[in-house]
């Protein structure tokens, strides 16, 4: 499993967040500005990033940190927020009657749709980004293969955060204002479509973090995000 040098991964996720709010601004500009919560969605998305960007830091500092743990429990409660902001592209069906007039699709749904899917790819990056620092944490203290489970777990928890996020409105700080109301929607959300859903969504989010890994860890390549020694 490869090091990344995360100073360089830092600047290039803060680099596409600029980028994602600047056609956010021209898409804005002209069209209207309905799509401004994003910012805010984004935003939440980076949290995970920069608690696992602490975490690792200490790491790096002291393997045996007690500091890790916290930082690891705030990343798991703010990580499903990652992969919640492509929940946001149900605003182009509620918003259909402005996209498609006289059976015509107008342009705004082209210029709103690839803003929706840049900043849910922006948010995706930033949340596996952070997955992959906790694991390579994980494998250095235990070894690939609870690494490995601690990902299962990790996307298992992130689909179900996603569905206590989009189903039932619940918010992340939430877990630590509002306990009755968090204990109370577990308990509602335990049947048998929200359990396909959460599985659904985890998958997906395990899909991908394949993916993104192997083409970190592929043979014979020279990424210049390698953490160099």
């Amino acid at each position: 499993m490869k090091e990344l040098n995360y100073p360089k991964v830092f600047l290039m996720l803060a680099g596409l967040t600029l980028a994602t709010l600047a056609v956010y601004g021209i898409v804005s500009l002209r069209t209207d500005d309905f799509y401004k919560f994003l910012i805010w969605n984004l935003f939440l998305a980076w949290l995970p990033f920069l608690f696992s960007l602490a975490a690792h830091a200490l790491y790096k500092r002291n393997s045996r940190s007690l500091l890790q743990f916290p930082l690891g429990a705030a990343w798991l409660v703010f990580f499903p927020n990652a992969p919640y902001i492509m929940t946001d592209l149900l605003h182009l069906t509620i918003r259909s009657g402005i996209y498609i007039v006289d059976g015509v699709v107008q342009s705004r749904f082209w210029y709103d749709l690839a803003m929706l899917l840049l900043f849910t790819w922006t948010a995706w990056l930033t949340g596996f980004f952070s997955l992959y620092q906790f694991q390579t944490v994980i494998w250095r203290r235990s070894g690939l293969l609870v690494s490995w489970l601690f990902v299962l777990v990790a996307c298992a928890l992130g689909g179900y955060g996603v569905l206590l996020g989009r189903v039932y409105r619940l918010n992340s700080w939430d877990v630590l204002t509002d306990r009755h109301r968090l204990y109370q929607l577990m308990l509602d959300s335990v049947n048998r479509q929200s359990v396909f859903f959460s599985l659904f969504i985890a998958l997906v989010l395990l899909v991908i973090y394949t993916t993104l890994y192997s083409l970190l860890n592929a043979r014979g390549s020279r990424d210049t995000l390698r953490w160099r020694n």
